[in-house]
């Protein structure tokens, strides 16, 4: 806590901290801080009037209090308020730094920032115009700190800061912390910058000149995170012509700064190494303006930057390399050192290095991971998947060629966990054709042989093992045995039905593969200790082929052995077991006896699936018994082939000779997010859930807030005479199909609102959920007139569902005498997964591309993925309202005059378990009627889904 403010030493303050830092007990701090804020509040409405250092020291006192409370003391604190702002409008700096400093720690509060909220932005409006740069600074501070939590403060004073950076007479100080304090703004409010194109290019083009002053790099590493952030949300192609002067700037630091000539730079150097700062923040600015060569539909590449722009950032890269090979003299060198050279090892890939310059790299990273240094390491091999992903064929031979014995020993012998996944992410990437079985080998015996490796690992590993061997596999031996091995290990938890399900398929196709398969099987059913993934296998491969083990094993103790496991899995692998006893009957008829007899007991079993086979292959053994009938021949006849056209890997190993195509996978890459699976409830309990559902009666309009939600990211939910409902919806960036939405309550009557409680109702939340909601923040259980309270979830959509299957939110509270309710739908729906455009960006398809793109689905699917329906609208300009909504929902507009009155959309629809899909559609516009054609790259029921969204949001 600071004591000394303008060499004014607050004694009281350190009193009383002393007194409290000296109290071993609880108790006694808590007796110690209630009676000071009495004292302190007893002060404040004495009639007395206090002095300034007097309000500065109580003011102090609180903040202290606020702190060492762990913020808990708020309420006790809130009649400080008004002190506070007196000490705002002093004219003394030591008290307007404290009631500055006070404020930065409360005002993130709702209830402070309403309190004091004009009189805060009257005194910061005043100060921002004050002569005295000290006044400025310490209001520049506030905004920076608050003004990102604040849309009043965005919208009352962003033209009084940017008045600061603008202006040629502010000290370079000011210019710095406005820049700072200004980013805080736009990012809160992005729009500032929308509402106005001319202003956009004025205020943009004043923010860029600030670069121009290469005499003095301090000012330039302040701006540099606005233009960042500007280039990334607001105009990307304002600042790409920012090329040139940052590699000239980058130049300078790296290269000129580093040879000794320049002796100006001496200044700067932090750890003898020229403006690491800066440097960071140049990279992290061109790795915004410059894209790979995969990626370049909006961002240049280096294909477009001139030679000497380009010959000086490979300069750069070289230099880096050189000095982040050389020894360090003290830690905080080489921690510099590295921190420049992964920034710029990063960033080189989108240079079009040589061959050589990429094994420079690789080499270079690679010599970091012997480093003693965790973060060294962790940030090391992140660098070299990032290069290895990015430069794709070169990297990856470079190291290949040089160094996976050093990945393999220090995956052997690494202990931290984040370390050992990154390392897998790096082995998956290098993974071909010809080193495949070299690495599961090595990442198989990992899993088995590692002794500190907690679980969760373990599934990530399992599921990255399962990707490689069906990705790369050309050996079908191989292929069965790890997958083998792999399900066999009962210290994993993933899903692991994809991958006996696709093993059975293979080994049912190549006959080579059904002896080999069923010895293995027979072995682990004979152990002690045997994986459910193997039961299951077991039970569908040993009852097709069973006559293939009679000579190891007979259909009596093939019986037995399945009887051993039965009651040690789940109600799913038993009613495998219960039909692979009827195919072990066909086999051997002399079991009869003991099969009857198993059926018999599981006639009183609790599951009605166990109850429903048992009695009906009993019926069938009685008929058969009674009629001399064949009929379990009939009914379990041998399996037939798969269709190999729907599992792309059955036409590598699903019949010899083996091809060489790979092909991609069925499963996420995403794998290493798996969760443990639960088991599936019964048919009943999923009954229950959606009767529960659908038996909500849904208040009075709710469909006027529900098409709201579909279309817009925030508006009014639900509004009465009683209540009123706002929403915010924000999807994640870095994940589209999560959302999180933010529900407000408001109490608009003059009477309170008890036990206030709320639930969302999902349609289904076992077998396989479309979606997952999950709650982050629920309301307050009391609220008092005029007041409002928030409630917070996050919907993960994992399929494509039925807008008509959104959650319903159901609100219940007493009101006076009465009890109401409130049941509405969430408007979440498949369209809620599409992020839309960036404000600026160029758009990602073309005409040409639309056409390509639509022709391409139709021969893939034919009508099968595609959905035509007509809307009637009743607007004076229908082309615009479905422009206008199409655009809300995320959907990109292909620009086109081929067709008059018709748009062309297209967007990507995105869930967790399925993955993404491309959606293209076209909307035409006649009189009042829109007919709407929609296809999407699933077969499936995808595109009806997208079009009843749009429907509902056009209506």
């Amino acid at each position: 806590m600071v004591a000394n403010v303008g060499h004014n030493t607050m004694k009281g303050l350190q009193l009383f901290i002393a007194d409290l830092r000296s109290l071993q007990q609880t108790e006694e701090q808590e007796r110690r801080i209630q009676s000071e804020i009495v004292n302190i509040q007893k002060q404040f409405g004495s009639v007395n009037t206090l002095n300034g250092y007097q309000r500065k020291k109580y003011v102090a006192k609180l903040a202290y209090i606020y702190i060492t409370t762990n913020t808990t003391k708020l309420g006790d604190i809130m009649f400080g308020l008004d002190q506070c702002c007196q000490l705002l409008a002093s004219t003394i700096y030591s008290e307007k730094f404290i009631g500055y400093m006070t404020l930065e720690l409360l005002y993130h509060h709702q209830s402070v920032a309403s309190h004091i909220q004009d009189q805060v932005i009257s005194q910061l409006k005043s100060d921002l115009a004050s002569t005295d740069d000290n006044f400025v600074s310490l209001a520049l501070n506030f905004i920076g700190v608050t003004g990102k939590c604040n849309e009043i403060l965005t919208e009352e004073l962003v033209h009084e800061v940017f008045q600061v950076l603008r202006s040629p007479t502010s000290a370079q100080i000011l210019k710095k912390k406005s820049s700072l304090a200004f980013l805080a703004l736009v990012k809160n409010d992005p729009s500032i910058f929308t509402h106005d194109s001319r202003r956009k290019q004025l205020w943009i083009q004043r923010i860029v000149s600030l670069l121009d002053d290469t005499a003095n790099y301090r000012l330039m590493a302040s701006v540099l995170p606005l233009v960042e952030y500007i280039a990334r949300e607001i105009d990307y192609t304002s600042c790409v012509k920012l090329v040139p002067q940052l590699s000239q700037i980058l130049y300078n630091c790296v290269v000129v700064g580093t040879t000794g000539s320049d002796t100006s730079t001496e200044e700067n150097k932090f750890a003898s190494v020229p403006n690491p700062w800066l440097v960071t923040k140049l990279v992290s600015l061109l790795n915004v303006l410059i894209s790979s060569s995969t990626n370049a539909e909006l961002n240049i590449t280096s294909s477009n930057i001139d030679q000497n722009t380009l010959g000086k950032l490979r300069l750069c890269v070289t230099r880096v390399i050189e000095i982040g090979t050389k020894g360090a003299a003290d830690v905080l060198t080489r921690t510099v050192q590295n921190t420049v050279l992964f920034s710029l090892i990063n960033f080189a890939s989108k240079l079009d290095p040589s061959a050589e310059a990429i094994a420079s790299s690789v080499g270079a990273l690679c010599s970091l991971l012997a480093s003693n240094d965790t973060n060294t390491r962790y940030l090391t091999l992140d660098s070299l998947v990032r290069l290895c992903s990015m430069s794709g064929r070169p990297a990856q031979n470079a190291v290949r060629a040089n160094h996976m014995n050093q990945l393999f020993h220090l995956l052997r012998n690494e202990r931290d966990s984040s370390i050992v996944r990154k390392l897998v992410d790096l082995l998956y990437t290098l993974t071909d054709a010809e080193n495949v079985q070299l690495i599961v080998d090595e990442l198989l015996q990992y899993m088995t042989n590692a002794k500190h490796t907690d679980h969760h690992i373990r599934s990530d590993l399992a599921v990255k093992v399962a990707i490689l061997t069906e990705k790369f596999a050309n050996d079908s031996n191989w292929y069965v045995i790890v997958s083998l091995k792999l399900l066999s290990l009962t210290n994993t938890s993933f899903n692991d039905d994809d991958i006996w399900q696709r093993l059975c398929q293979i080994v049912v196709n190549n006959e080579s593969l059904h002896q080999l398969t069923c010895d293995h099987l027979l072995g682990y059913l004979r152990e002690n200790h045997t994986s459910e993934a193997i039961v299951k296998t077991a039970a569908f491969l040993l009852g097709e082929y069973v006559n293939l083990v009679i000579d190891k094993c007979s259909v009596g103790d093939l019986f037995n052995l399945f009887t051993g496991k039965y009651f040690t899995v789940s109600n799913i692998c038993r009613a495998m077991i219960l039909a692979t006893m009827m195919k072990l009957y066909k086999s051997d008829r002399q079991i009869g006896s003991a099969v009857i007899k198993f059926f018999q007991l599981e006639l009183n079993s609790l599951d009605v699936e166990l109850q429903t086979r048992s009695f009906e292959y009993l019926k069938i053994i009685q008929f058969e018994k009674m009629h001399g009938a064949q009929l379990t021949n009939i009914l379990f006849s041998p399996m037939a082939p798969f269709n190999s056209k729907k599992n792309p890997l059955l036409g590598r190993l699903g019949n010899l000779p083996f091809g060489s195509t790979d092909t991609v996978s069925s499963f996420s890459s995403a794998g290493s997010n798996s969760t443990v699976p639960t088991p599936p409830p019964t048919r009943n309990s999923r009954k229950r859930s959606q009767s529960y559902y659908s038996q909500k009666a849904l208040s009075a309009h709710w469909q006027e807030g529900f098409h709201r939600m579909l279309k817009h990211r925030q508006g009014v939910l639900y509004s009465s005479s009683l209540i009123k409902i706002l929403y915010r919806v924000s999807p994640s960036q870095s994940q589209p199909e999560l959302s999180e939405v933010t529900l407000t309550y408001i109490n608009k009557i003059d009477l309170p609102f008890g036990s206030f409680l709320t639930e969302l109702i999902s349609w289904r939340t076992d077998e396989n959920p479309a979606y997952i909601v999950h709650t982050i923040e629920v309301p307050k259980v009391d609220i008092a007139p005029g007041e409002r309270t928030t409630h917070k979830f996050e919907v993960l959509t994992r399929h494509a569902f039925p807008v008509d299957q959104s959650p319903i939110l159901s609100v219940g509270f007493k009101c006076g005498r009465g009890i109401h309710s409130v049941c509405l739908k969430v408007g979440m729906g498949i369209t809620s997964t599409i992020l839309p455009m960036k404000p600026g960006g160029q758009p990602n398809v073309s005409l040409p591309q639309f056409i390509q793109r639509w022709r391409t689905i139709s021969d893939a699917f034919g009508k099968e993925g595609e959905c035509c329906a007509t809307v009637e609208i009743q607007k004076n300009d229908v082309y615009a309202h479905v422009r206008h909504t199409v655009e809300k929902l995320g959907l990109e507009i292909v620009e086109q005059a081929m067709v008059e009155n018709t748009l062309f959309a297209a967007g990507i629809i995105h869930t967790k378990s399925d993955g993404n899909f491309g959606c293209l559609m076209k909307l035409r516009c006649q009189s009042n009627d829109v007919n709407i054609t929609c296809k999407t790259t699933s077969g499936g029921e995808l595109s009806k889904f997208v079009v009843d969204c749009i429907e509902k949001c056009l209506t």
